[in-house]
């Protein structure tokens, strides 16, 4: 049996959609073999937010708590979530919550926020994760760049998860990558928007674990996409296509009308 002194670790974030600024935190306290999360969430926004709902991503595992139907502005709304821990390696490791919610329109939003917990010793990663802002069209697909660097002394894989709120979509989001002692690498992931509105941001998360020296390390980069509104090429493209399509047609029934108004005066 797992014993010891555990560590509980907080962390929060906040997106916003129309009047709704949802703000996340959660706390974890660790036991011998359980994991206990308190996940809060505030609407600090103009307008009540309809169907809170969290998500708990950790350890392989996915929990969603209750539905909550409204959360008036300046109010919270909380959850409590245990779980059997098995990891049994110490150190470090990620914890991932998603708080859905939808505005008036039934339009539905994602606060994504990722923390941490210290399982019996507190160690830091020799790995860093950062990321680059990056631009996407309403209608279209683009990429993220993420860097990780190893300013350790030995070469480790790492395990890699990209997470983005549930507006986004993502190609290939798990990857392993050896990153060699002393090192960076660049890793590039494709993203498309799925039902994003424009002129909004979205933040999205990379977390990374491996295993060095008999103990569990993690660390997380960040990243902003932004939702701009403009066309993709090839959607332009087919708008002038069809624009063109109803135009033509209606220039040569014209000419013709004129051509027999023509004739008739004679």
């Amino acid at each position: 049996m797992l014993a010891g002194i555990m560590a509980a670790s907080l962390c929060c974030t906040s997106a916003v959609a129309s009047y709704i600024t949802m703000v996340t935190n959660f706390s974890v306290t660790v036991k011998p073999e359980e994991l206990t999360l308190v996940v809060t969430a505030e609407n600090r926004g103009d307008v009540p937010a309809r169907d809170v709902q969290f998500e708990i991503i950790i350890n392989d595992r996915v929990v969603t708590g209750p539905v909550v139907e409204i959360l008036e502005q300046d109010k919270k709304t909380s959850a409590e979530f245990t779980l059997t821990d098995k990891a049994g390696v110490p150190g470090r490791y990620p914890a991932v919550i998603k708080t859905y919610y939808k505005d008036a329109s039934g339009h539905g939003f994602t606060a994504l926020t990722v923390g941490f917990y210290d399982y019996h010793s507190i160690i830091k990663s020799t790995v860093s994760i950062s990321g680059q802002a990056t631009r996407l069209s309403m209608d279209g697909k683009g990429q993220v760049t993420f860097l990780l660097r190893n300013d350790g002394q030995t070469e480790q894989k790492v395990d890699l998860a990209l997470f983005v709120p549930n507006e986004l979509s993502v190609t290939h989001e798990n990857r392993v990558i050896d990153v060699a002692p002393q090192q960076e690498t660049t890793i590039v992931f494709d993203l498309e928007n799925y039902s994003a509105l424009a002129n909004s941001s979205y933040p999205i998360s990379l977390v990374g674990q491996y295993k060095d020296a008999g103990n569990h390390f993690s660390m997380a980069g960040s990243a902003v996409v932004r939702i701009t509104n403009e066309v993709e090429p090839a959607t332009r493209q087919v708008w002038i296509w069809l624009l063109l399509g109803g135009l033509i047609p209606g220039v040569i029934i014209f000419l013709r009308l004129q051509k027999a108004a023509g004739s008739g005066n004679r």
